[in-house]
């Protein structure tokens, strides 16, 4: 749904659901931290009711997970404690047992939990972990990261992790993608397996020299096993050089033969059967090398072998979609203007999509086994996340139930902040004009009549977003309990706002999307309650980049904050784990548009750097790693600039740990205290 023009300028309040809730004192990073969060949801394949996997905080070093039944009608039940429902589950094809990856009695494996009552069991021990669990029949599909020449000898890829333990600790490589994301390959592959629950006989489903469920993002939606259980349909990535390519494709394995379905040069991800097998849906990009292409689904005809794309008439990305139980719609999550909105979509070419929900943050959609509900986790940013079920009535009726509180108590006690959208004036676009650009603002629960200093978030990518959903993480609940005002606008580059709107930040990253974050410090000067002249800008990944490139362009802001921010685009390029993308957005190599990665990297304009900067950065950091920070620390000190180095020894490109989260928001706000009040 598109903003009328008449409305463009008018602050719009957050719908009911996000609206500000009455407590004892002011939410804090500690209240953010203590809220259960659900991490996964399944729906019964024979009735009614879903499985969630569930955060929660131990109050000490760990964040444990444990997975609750959900019926309608009833209230929420534990099914795991202590953190063993941390891993893979699945529910069995009758609705009547839960088959979880956990611990019990010194033995790791596929645990088997009677829902009607009893304890769990080990079903089926294993020598290395198993994940992303699919119950179909009498078979348990899994993956698994084993050495590919073991096959399904399971005992053969421990065994070699062994051997290895006692030898020398050198990894040799010959290939760029050695380190994905945060840990230095070791020559095993995911691959994938299947579980005979009657026999307990594994075997082996696809195995082979890459990856599926693919590194380091992969999951269940990886692969999908068709109903009839005859054949499994999956993503991989077989090209030669994965640190420069986008290149993931679909392969389909029947009766041991295995065919390869989609011929596209960029990615195609997420298969899915239809409920009567004759369709395979999935997402797909069309440009090779860009992976913020716009995300469309598409529809194979398993018959004809023919394939269509279904969302030409949506400007957004569907970032996940189910079958209807007749296999005649689509329900999907699209991301748009910071939410991710339902709609139902006809599995035909050329249909138009029909909006279902407000604006929410919707996900983990999952339909109901008697194909009557759409279950789906809805949250906005002052909402943590709760399970909902749209009853699927006649004429696109839908009927909705909200089945969980998880948070009711805890909420309760917290003055949440107010949440207002916005739309301001941002940069100059080629014809002239300038482009209206979204915003959320975020005020402080008990706001005085003076005004608050302002804290001007910058999210990362670049391609892609803040939403009205309750991160746990980079989330400015940590922040305006405070005192503060948290301004988290979507400048040029960010999704959910047509592609176009994505593709202008690419080649130009200090460009229309500094001219916007600029724009909205002269937007700040109109808005009752905020004091413009007192403004810190912090940002993570890209948005830790924007705060190194503002470093340098402007002495406006009375403070920065970045947090793995790349400082110079050359020794980025050089040490980063994949390659596609800044041959992309920058615009080639280092060595052949030399100019573009010059004009593009903060630390060339060290010579203007004035403003008090926070440098955060974690050494396990492979996508920015922790020289980007480390050199912008050091040019800053050298300059004689205030500066301070927040450092994590065991962190990569987030911050996971409790403890470490603690630290980081205690840092922060101590920085922003200092210089904004």
């Amino acid at each position: 749904m598109r903003i009328p023009v008449s409305l463009l300028g008018v602050i719009l309040l957050v719908s009911a659901a996000g609206t500000a809730l009455a407590g004892s004192h002011p939410v804090t990073i500690d209240d953010v931290m203590k809220m259960k969060i659900i991490t996964g949801l399944q729906a019964n394949p024979a009735g009614r009711g879903v499985i969630i996997r569930v955060k929660d905080y131990d109050g000490g070093k760990r964040f444990l997970s444990d997975l609750w039944l959900v019926n309608e009608g009833t209230a929420p039940r534990r099914l795991t404690q202590g953190g063993n429902g941390s891993g893979a589950f699945a529910w069995s094809p009758d609705g009547k047992s839960l088959a979880f990856v956990g611990h019990r009695n010194g033995k790791s494996g596929i645990q088997l939990l009677p829902l009607g009552g009893g304890e769990a069991f080990l079903l089926k021990e294993f020598p290395v972990a198993p994940g992303n669990l699919r119950w179909v029949d009498k078979t348990i599909y899994f993956s698994a990261s084993v050495f590919p020449e073991c096959g399904a000898d399971l005992d053969c890829t421990k065994n070699l992790h062994d051997e290895r333990a006692d030898g020398p600790s050198g990894l040799i490589y010959d290939d760029l993608h050695h380190r994905p994301w945060n840990r230095w390959r070791d020559g095993t592959r995911n691959n994938l397996f299947a579980l005979d629950v009657e026999s307990g006989k594994v075997s082996a489903v696809v195995v082979g020299d890459f990856d599926t469920p693919t590194v380091p993002w992969g999951g269940l939606s990886d692969y999908s096993v068709a109903p009839d259980g005859a054949s499994v349909v999956y993503t991989a990535k077989k090209v030669k050089d994965l640190a420069i390519s986008t290149n993931e494709d679909l392969y389909e394995v029947k009766g041991g033969k295995e065919t390869k379905i989609t011929d596209n040069p960029a990615s195609d991800r997420n298969p899915v059967y239809s409920p009567d097998g004759k369709w395979i849906a999935y997402l797909a990009q069309e440009i090779p090398g860009f992976e913020s292409d716009k995300v469309r689904v598409k529809l194979y005809d398993r018959g004809s072998g023919t394939h269509v794309t279904l969302t030409e008439g949506l400007d957004n990305w569907v970032t996940e979609f189910v079958w209807s139980a007749d296999s005649k719609e689509l329900f999907l999550s699209v991301e748009e203007q910071g939410h991710r909105l339902l709609y139902r979509l006809a599995a035909v070419k050329g249909a138009q999509p029909v909006r279902m929900s407000g604006r929410f943050t919707d996900r983990r959609l999952a339909l109901s086994g008697d194909g009557r509900a759409l279950y789906v986790s809805r949250e906005t940013m002052v909402n943590p996340p709760d399970v909902h079920a749209l009853e699927l009535g006649d004429k696109m009726r839908v009927n909705e139930k909200q089945l969980t509180r998880l948070n009711a108590g805890a909420l309760a006690d917290i003055k949440m902040p107010k949440v207002e959208e916005i739309w301001y004036d941002g940069a100059v676009t080629d014809t002239g004009k300038r482009q209206r650009v979204h915003a959320f603002l975020v005020r402080p629960p008990d706001q005085e009549t003076r005004k608050s200093p302002l804290v001007l978030m910058i999210h990362g990518g670049p391609q892609g977003a803040w939403h009205s959903a309750f991160h746990p993480r980079w989330t400015a609940l940590g922040i305006v309990g405070h005192g503060f005002t948290a301004a988290m606008i979507n400048p040029t580059g960010s999704t959910g706002y047509g592609q176009d709107f994505v593709n202008a930040v690419s080649k130009d990253w200090g460009g229309k999307c500094y001219e916007d974050i600029m724009a909205f410090l002269d937007h700040a000067k109109k808005i009752k309650g905020v004091d413009a002249n007192k403004v810190c800008a912090m940002g993570g990944s890209f948005g830790g980049y924007m705060a190194n490139w503002i470093e340098g362009h402007t002495d406006r802001f009375k403070c920065l904050i970045s947090h793995a921010g790349v400082s110079n685009l050359s020794s980025k390029y050089g040490s980063t784990d994949e390659l596609w993308f800044p041959e992309w957005d920058i615009g080639g190599t280092p060595w052949g548009n030399p100019d573009a990665y010059a004009r593009w990297s903060p630390d060339r304009y060290a010579e203007s750097f004035r403003t008090p900067m926070l440098v955060i950065h974690g050494q396990n950091d492979f996508r920015v790693p922790v020289e980007q920070g480390l050199i912008m620390f050091q040019l800053l000190r050298r300059l004689g600039v205030e500066a301070k180095l927040l450092y994590y020894p065991d962190e990569d490109h987030f911050v996971s740990q409790p403890q470490n989260r603690k630290l980081w928001y205690d840092t922060v706000v101590g920085w922003l205290k200092k210089h904004l009040k």
